[in-house]
C-alpha cells in the first residue's frame, strides 16, 4: 500500500526541474532563486521578533491580565490546529511563489493596521486579537509555501545544506531580532516596532519577487482532484507511509519535550540557581548559540553526514540525560556546557528530520507534510507546557526536569527501538 501511494504520487518532473537539479554542483550561494528566497524568510522572521515583543508588552502593561497573554497564544494554537493542513493542501495546489506573495503582503497589510489600532484607535481587546487571528492565518500558508519550494529550488544534492542554511539563517535573524526588538519598542514605542514588522513583511515579499520564478514541475495529480480530496490524500500517505507518519510525530514530541526542559531550567535558574541577569543572560544564549553550531557543522559538512537516521536517534538519546544533570545541578555557571549541548543535540535532531522530509516526500506532497507537522507542532508546546508548569508549581522544577528527562529517553528509546525507517536512513 506505502508503495503504490508513493508511486503514485510521484512527480514527473518537466525539463527545467531536470535543469535545477542537474545544475545542483554550483555553490548555493550562487542559486539567486534560493538567496533571495532564504533572504525573504530570514527578514520576516527578524521582524516577528519586533511584533511579539510590542504586542506582548502592550497587552501585559494595557490590561495587566495573564488571561489575555493566554488568549493570543491559544488563538494561535487552535487556528495551528484547525488551519495547518488546510495551508499546506493550499500550498500543493497552487503557485507556492504566488502564494508566499500573497501571504507576505496580507501579513504587511494586516500588520500595519494593527500597529494603528492598537496604539491610535484605542479599540478593545477582541478586536486586536481578531487582527492577531489574521495574521496569525496568513503565516500558516506562508510557512508550508516556503519549505515545500526548498527541494525543486535547489535539487536533492543540495537539500542538506540548504536545510543548514535556512536555520542557522532563521537563529541568527531570531536572536538578533529579539535583541534589537526591546531597544526599539524602548527607544521608539511599540507603534514603530509593529510598523517594522510590517515593513519587513514588505521586504521579504519584494525578496520573492527578486527570486524570479521557482523551478516547475508537473503533478501526477488529476486535473479534476478537488480540494478535499487532496486534503484526504495528504491524511491517507501519512497514514500508510511509515517514514512520514514517524516524521510527522516525531517532530512534535522533540519540541513538546524540549520546550518543557528549557522551560524548566529556565525556572530554576531564577527560584533554585539564584542566576543574575549575566548567568541568566548566558543560559538564555547558549539554547540558540548551541543550535547554530550544529547547523554550522551540518551545513559543513554536507553530504558527507552519513547515517543520518543514527545521528537523529543519537541526538533524542542524549538530550534525555542531558537534561537530567541539568535537573541535579545547583549553580548557573557549571551547568552552561550541557544548556549549550542540548542545543547542538536539538539542531541535529530536528534539522536531520527535515532533510530526510524534504529528500523523501514527493515535492507535490510536501506542503501537506508541514502543514500536519506545523499543526501538531503548534499544539504541543502549548500543552506540555501547561502540564509540566502545573507539576513544577507543586513539586519544583528540578524534580519536574528530571521526570520529563525520562520520559525524553523513553520517547529516544520508543523511536530507536520501533521507528526503523528513521533508524536506518543513510
Amino acid at each position: 500500500m506505502e508503495s503504490e501511494i508513493v508511486s503514485a504520487s510521484r512527480l514527473t518532473v518537466d525539463a527545467s526541474q531536470e535543469k535545477a537539479d542537474a545544475g545542483v554542483a554550483r555553490p548555493l550561494i550562487r542559486n539567486r532563486t534560493f538567496m533571495w528566497v532564504l533572504s525573504g524568510n530570514a527578514i520576516s522572521v527578524f521582524g516577528d521578533c519586533f511584533n511579539g515583543i510590542a504586542l506582548s508588552l502592550w497587552i501585559l502593561q494595557t490590561t495587566g491580565s495573564a488571561k489575555s497573554m493566554a488568549a493570543v497564544l491559544m488563538t494561535h494554537m487552535i487556528l495551528s490546529v484547525l488551519l495547518g493542513s488546510v495551508a499546506g493542501t493550499v500550498a500543493d495546489r497552487m503557485d507556492r511563489r504566488k502564494l508566499m506573495l500573497v501571504s507576505d503582503s496580507l501579513r504587511c497589510a494586516i500588520a500595519a493596521a494593527l500597529a494603528y489600532l492598537v496604539f491610535y484607535a484605542e479599540v478593545s481587546f477582541p478586536v486586536i486579537l481578531v487582527m492577531v487571528a489574521l495574521l496569525a492565518t496568513a503565516s500558516l500558508f506562508q510557512a508550508p509555501a516556503f519549505h515545500a519550494s526548498i527541494h525543486p529550488i535547489v535539487g536533492k544534492d543540495k537539500l542538506q545544506q540548504a536545510t543548514g542554511w535556512i536555520h542557522l539563517a532563521d537563529n541568527i535573524s531570531r536572536i538578533s531580532g529579539l535583541a534589537l526588538a526591546g531597544v526599539l519598542v524602548a527607544t521608539f514605542g511599540g507603534f514603530a516596532a509593529i510598523l517594522f514588522n510590517s515593513l519587513a513583511y514588505l521586504l521579504s515579499m519584494l525578496c520573492v519577487l527578486a527570486a524570479g520564478q521557482f523551478p516547475s514541475y508537473r503533478s501526477a495529480r488529476p486535473k479534476d482532484s478537488t480540494f478535499v480530496g487532496d486534503l484526504k490524500e495528504g491524511f491517507r500517505y501519512i497514514g500508510a507511509n511509515s517514514l512520514a507518519r514517524a516524521i510527522v510525530v516525531l517532530h512534535p514530541l522533540l519540541i513538546l519535550f524540549f520546550m518543557s526542559s528549557l522551560t524548566m531550567v529556565q525556572v530554576m535558574a531564577v527560584k533554585e540557581w539564584k542566576a543574575g541577569p549575566v548567568a541568566f543572560g548566558f543560559i538564555e544564549l547558549c539554547i540558540p548559540l548551541g543550535y547554530m553550531l550544529g547547523a554550522g557543522v551540518i551545513l559543513s559538512f554536507g553530504s558527507r553526514i552519513g547515517r543520518r537516521g543514527l545521528w537523529i536517534c543519537a541526538g533524542l538519546l542524549l538530550l534525555g540525560p542531558m537534561f537530567y544533570l541539568l535537573s541535579i545541578m545547583r549553580s548557573a555557571w557549571p551547568a552552561l556546557p550541557f544548556v549549550l549541548g542540548c542545543g547542538l543535540l536539538f539542531a541535529f535532531s530536528t534539522m536531520l528530520i527535515q532533510i530526510i522530509l524534504r529528500s523523501e516526500v514527493s515535492v507535490e506532497l510536501q506542503g501537506r507534510l508541514y502543514g500536519a507537522m506545523g499543526a501538531l507542532s503548534g499544539i504541543a508546546p502549548p500543552l506540555g507546557l501547561a502540564v509540566f508548569s502545573s507539576v513544577a508549581d507543586r513539586y519544583g522544577a528540578s524534580w519536574t526536569l528530571s521526570m520529563i528527562s525520562m520520559l525524553f529517553l523513553a520517547v529516544g528509546l520508543a523511536v530507536v527501538l520501533t521507528l526503523k525507517r528513521i533508524r536506518a536512513y543513510v
